[in-house]
């Protein structure tokens, strides 16, 4: 498989769409539902073990324990930037999370602020600490 940016968070969230719609678990529907979300994605869909994660998530989770683990991976990731920013002098905050969509963060120091999704700031990250 390749790369898919913010897997875990991406996958939980269409754990979460399958479960509202009630759809037939199926690869070709979890893929459709998954393309529904981020058709970005379309090309890297073709693991078979990340269908069978999804389907068993599916089948043993209720949309409230589904947001519990979204909100869960989603305050990890504003925590595991914080630390990150730490080091290179900047600061980091959740700022959005919507119910079908990745969270957004912002990272900021003396007037500068960027934001985005928790792996495109870890690479931001990256490169300001590498200019300090």
């Amino acid at each position: 498989m390749l790369h898919i940016n913010n897997l875990k968070e991406k996958r939980l969230l269409v754990v979460r769409q399958l479960i509202i719609k009630q759809t037939e678990l199926t690869d070709e529907n979890i893929s459709s539902v998954w393309c529904d979300l981020f058709p970005d994605d379309k090309l890297k869909l073709n693991d078979t073990e990340l269908f069978e994660w999804i389907t068993k998530q599916v089948n043993s989770n209720g949309i409230a324990s589904c947001d519990k683990q979204i909100e869960r991976i989603r305050r990890k990731g504003e925590k595991c930037l914080k630390v990150k920013c730490k080091y290179v002098g900047y600061g980091a905050k959740l700022v959005k999370q919507p119910k079908n969509q990745l969270a957004t963060y912002n990272i900021f120091t003396k007037g500068k602020k960027c934001s985005g999704n928790y792996e495109s700031l870890c690479r931001r990250v990256g490169t300001f600490s590498r200019h300090n």
